[in-house]
């Protein structure tokens, strides 16, 4: 089941003891992204502030929508508990039959509408959600919609919306993004300003796909209706030709500026880290439509757990599951583990006699972008997914010397905040691959060691025996 709206994605959320309501009045100004934050370094539920300081009820912040493993699962239409392979191997079978959206009239996002001298951001409960950052953040778990002026590829992206005054917001448009391109190479160069419609709070799948970096020319909501399984219901924006999810709570219609940017930050990161301040894209809000009583989606980044690390690292591995296959690798499963800020991949691959597989997984990775510097590669009897089993390959299986591989000077990721200043500057640092993998030449009656686990040393019967009444006697995973 899809959700078509957060509504009934938060309703779902309550069965399955997934959220909280907060009903006492939160500040707006860092205690309600305090409260996120809390929650998701603590695997926490979701939570639902209903009453904002300075705002009346109709408004209200959805934080932490996405953020753990059972929300990823109930977002996907499976109970929370679900084994992760299974939800990643659904996402892979869905993404593959993109659904065209529909057009219609009439739409959620538009039961109120502001235009012109009406227009004003301070209207909405925009958190500050970290102290420190330069301002508050109106987007954080949006989606940034912007065209081709000469094709009809639009392209979803999530870049962060601080806000700078009552019609004013920056956005983080950079070459490195498919938003950012757009505006650099096509309305830049001919000093036209861009249209664009910031989101907020889309449902939860079409935020993630927004999330997720797919190739250039891809148009996103027809993966969101892939993922849906029935095509997304768009509607037109007030003040321009952009289509924006007719379901979302609220959209902000502007125009980025051309040649013309502010100071944006600082910002607490994925990474854990605050960023500093850079001069960012000026975009001038002019319209805003939203449902009669709103909800701002926020996430709330920093030290792991964090929106950015599940639907986005969903997709970032079967884009590299993808790549590995296609340079020939035996790759059985690929996970960035959340724990990891999306730095540090974990990779199963069945050797088949090779022992050159693991250095053959880090060169393709490489290739793929400058995020995971650290590659593991276990054999595909280890569930990726499964952190314990990954750790156990990594304390019994890598070899201090011929399983590890530096590369000294390989292409970083600027955020990285283990790299250097000057690294930084060039976005070049080290990388490395551990190879967890047993030695091909290795005989598995005689050097390899039988493995003892629940799985692998009792009879199958028995086991299924077991995990059956595991269940039936109400024993819980800790």
């Amino acid at each position: 089941m899809a959700f078509k709206d957060n509504n009934q994605f938060i309703a779902k959320l309550e069965e399955t003891a997934d959220l909280v309501r907060i009903k006492r009045e939160v500040d707006w100004d860092l205690e309600a992204g305090a409260m996120v934050r809390l929650s998701n370094e603590k695997r926490g539920p979701a939570i639902l502030f209903e009453k904002l300081k300075d705002y009346s009820p109709e408004y209200k912040i959805f934080g932490a929508c996405v953020t753990t493993e059972r929300r990823l699962c109930v977002s996907m239409g499976y109970p929370p508990q679900t084994h992760l392979g299974k939800v990643y191997n659904r996402y892979e079978t869905l993404i593959g039959h993109p659904i065209k959206p529909i057009i219609v009239n009439q739409a959620p996002c538009k039961e109120r509408i502001f235009l012109d001298k009406d227009v004003n951001l301070y209207n909405f409960p925009a958190p500050t959600i970290h102290e420190g950052d330069g301002g508050r953040y109106i987007g954080t778990w949006d989606m940034v919609v912007n065209k081709d002026p000469d094709s009809d590829w639009t392209n979803w992206g999530m870049y962060r919306v601080m806000i700078h005054n009552d019609r004013t917001v920056t956005l983080r448009l950079h070459m490195q993004n498919d938003g950012g391109r757009i505006y650099h190479t096509k309305y830049l160069p001919r000093k036209m300003p861009m249209p664009v419609a910031v989101v907020i709070g889309a449902d939860p799948l079409s935020s993630m796909v927004a999330a997720i970096r797919f190739d250039s020319g891809i148009k996103e909501v027809e993966y969101a209706g892939a993922l849906h399984e029935e095509p997304i219901e768009l509607v037109k924006c007030e003040t321009n030709e952009l289509l924006v999810p007719a379901h979302a709570e609220m959209v902000l219609e502007g125009e980025v500026l051309p040649e013309y940017q502010i100071p944006e930050g600082p910002f607490g990161e994925f990474t854990g880290y605050r960023t500093e301040w850079s001069y960012q894209n000026v975009c001038l809000i002019k319209a805003i439509t939203c449902r009669r009583n709103p909800m701002i989606t926020m996430a709330n980044t920093g030290m792991p757990l964090g929106e950015g690390a599940m639907g986005p690292a969903m997709g970032r591995a079967l884009g590299l599951k993808r790549a590995l296959k296609a340079s020939g690798v035996p790759v059985s499963d690929v996970y960035l583990p959340p724990e990891m800020a999306g730095m540090v991949v974990f990779v199963s691959v069945n050797k088949m006699n090779q022992d050159n597989i693991a250095a053959l997984v880090k060169h393709v990775i490489s290739t793929q972008g400058t995020r995971e510097q650290k590659v593991v590669v276990v054999d595909e009897d280890i569930d990726v997914f499964n952190s314990t089993e990954v750790f156990h390959a990594f304390a019994t299986r890598l070899h201090p010397g011929r399983g590890i591989t530096i590369e000294s000077k390989d292409v970083s990721m600027k955020d990285a905040p283990f790299l250097s200043a000057q690294e930084r500057k060039w976005s070049r640092g080290a990388s490395v691959l551990f190879d967890c993998t047993w030695p091909s030449q290795w005989s598995r009656e005689s050097e390899i060691p039988p493995r003892v686990s629940f799985k692998d040393v009792y009879p199958k019967d028995l086991q299924e025996t077991l995990m059956r009444e595991y269940e039936e006697y109400g024993f819980r995973n800790q």
